[in-house]
């Protein structure tokens, strides 16, 4: 921060600027520099320098170029401290190769790793958040008739927090201590992705979040307490009263939905017995992400969109908890379970974090009196760009490259109700250098057709796939 300069610092300071030598009035001929004035001049607008940064610090006008250490020192003034990171999360299997004859139980903490680099010998280990048990009496619960293996599923989270923690699928496979009664354990997908240090701009939107509001009773309170307190939460929308996103207030009093910007996939298995076709099977655990496997008790294999379809739920309770999201199965299917109330095993994951969020906020201590609070999972909407790009200078395989990144964490950084503005795109691509012209010929919703600004919804956030994202070079 700003240290206290005293009439003694000044006169160092003036002298200083006086002695100093300056090259530019090393000449034999032209305007000698004024000693009375100019190094006076100099040490007071260094000192207007100085309060002029105190300021803009002060209102987190600018708060990207500030010194971190100085931001730090203005938001604790409010108790925020900068997340210095977040952990990934991922689903390891415990695997055998024949059936449990006693209850096999995976404990908590239950430590395993990623194989050592071989560049630097270190690896990434993660720890079991859950204690799984694979219970003998039910030993098809738990088969796996793609791998013929007996499988349980559990979830783990990195040791350490930062990206750096992030790793691919069927990584995580060495069991870092004795376990009885597993061969081996692999993730089948990627860990969700850790977040590194927090930056300047996010903690200064969460610094503002603190002075709009200090209680949870109140929308801007809800928000700071929810990224307070969830560094997988990235962004909030709170909807109440007559707010136009709000769906259920003529079934809920005191309806206030909070929408949050952040997911955590957690795999579960669901036994449920077969209630024939065209019937919705709800899962147990909301909202739903993915659909990994659905089989019957002998080990027949069906197909989406073949032998049952996704159902989502799009009604009032929707991407919350109360959700029922869940599959069906086809009149037209292929292959259908023998009989009715037959065994179906059905793995899937759902985005865990909204269970935790609405636990969270229904302990008594955060529960707000009068308030009907339900969490919902953030919707992301899909987009389709493809642009032609005339290259100026550099190599035009580079430039393109460059231009399809910087589109594409342009877009993928967007948060709950930031629309999607051709000028926005345009002005991000300018600051690629080579880049001569660049013009649309799709920009639209994902299937959509048509170059146009799009507008999202403050509960809705845009995101472009790497296929959807198309740069041609003219």
């Amino acid at each position: 921060m700003l240290n206290r300069i005293s009439a003694s610092d000044f006169s160092t300071m003036i002298i200083e600027g006086i002695s100093s030598r300056d090259p530019s009035l090393d000449t034999r001929i032209g305007p000698i520099r004024d000693l009375q004035i100019d190094p006076v001049a100099e040490v007071l607008e260094q000192q207007n320098n100085r309060v002029v940064y105190l300021s803009t610090l002060n209102s987190m006008k600018y708060a990207e170029n500030a010194v971190p250490d100085d931001l730090d020192d203005i938001v604790f003034n409010e108790g925020v401290v900068r997340w210095s990171g977040s952990r990934a999360l991922a689903t390891v299997t415990f695997s055998r190769s024949t059936a449990p004859t006693t209850n096999l139980i995976v404990p908590l903490n239950f430590p395993v790793s990623t194989q050592a680099d071989a560049s630097t010998g270190t690896s990434v280990v993660f720890r079991t958040i859950e204690s799984k048990t694979m219970f003998a009496s039910a030993p098809m619960a738990y088969y796996n008739s793609d791998t013929q293996k007996y499988e349980l599923d559990v979830l783990v989270t990195s040791v350490t927090v930062g990206e750096t923690t992030e790793v691919g699928p069927y990584t995580i496979t060495v069991m870092r201590r004795p376990i009885s009664g597993f061969d081996e354990i692999f993730n089948v997908a990627k860990t969700s992705a850790g977040r590194g240090l927090e930056t300047n701009l996010d903690l200064a939107d969460r610094y503002l979040l603190h002075v709009a509001g200090s209680k949870p009773g109140v929308p801007a309170g809800i928000k700071r307490s929810v990224l307070d307190n969830f560094s997988s939460v990235s962004d909030v929308y709170v909807v109440y009263g007559q707010n136009t996103a709000m769906t259920r207030e003529q079934f809920d009093a005191g309806a206030v939905d909070i929408w949050v910007l952040g997911e955590q996939p957690s795999a579960k298995r669901y036994v449920v017995s077969y209630p024939g076709v065209e019937t919705l099977i709800p899962l147990d655990r909301q909202p739903l992400m993915t659909v990994t496997a659905v089989r019957d008790s002998v080990g027949n294999l069906f197909v989406q969109d073949t032998d049952y379809e996704i159902v989502t739920d799009v009604g009032e309770w929707s991407n919350s908890v109360l959700a029922q999201d869940g599959i069906k199965f086809l009149t037209t299917a292929t292959t259908l379970p023998a009989n009715l109330l037959d065994p179906l095993i059905i793995d899937y994951s759902y985005n865990s974090l909204i269970n935790i969020l609405t636990s969270y906020y229904t302990q008594p201590e955060e529960y707000t009196m009068g308030q009907n609070q339900l969490f919902r999972w953030a919707q992301q909407v899909d987009l389709l760009i493809e642009a032609n790009v005339k290259v100026r200078s550099g190599n035009p395989s580079d430039v393109q490259n460059a231009v399809r990144t910087s589109i594409k964490n342009y877009i993928n950084s967007l948060k709950l109700g930031d629309a999607v503005e051709e000028f926005d795109i345009d002005s991000v691509v300018a600051q690629v250098y080579g880049v001569d012209n660049f013009t649309y010929t799709t920009l639209a919703i994902s299937t959509g057709t048509g170059v146009a600004d799009i507008a999202i919804g403050p509960n809705e956030y845009a995101r472009i796939a790497d296929p959807d994202l198309i740069i041609n070079l003219v």
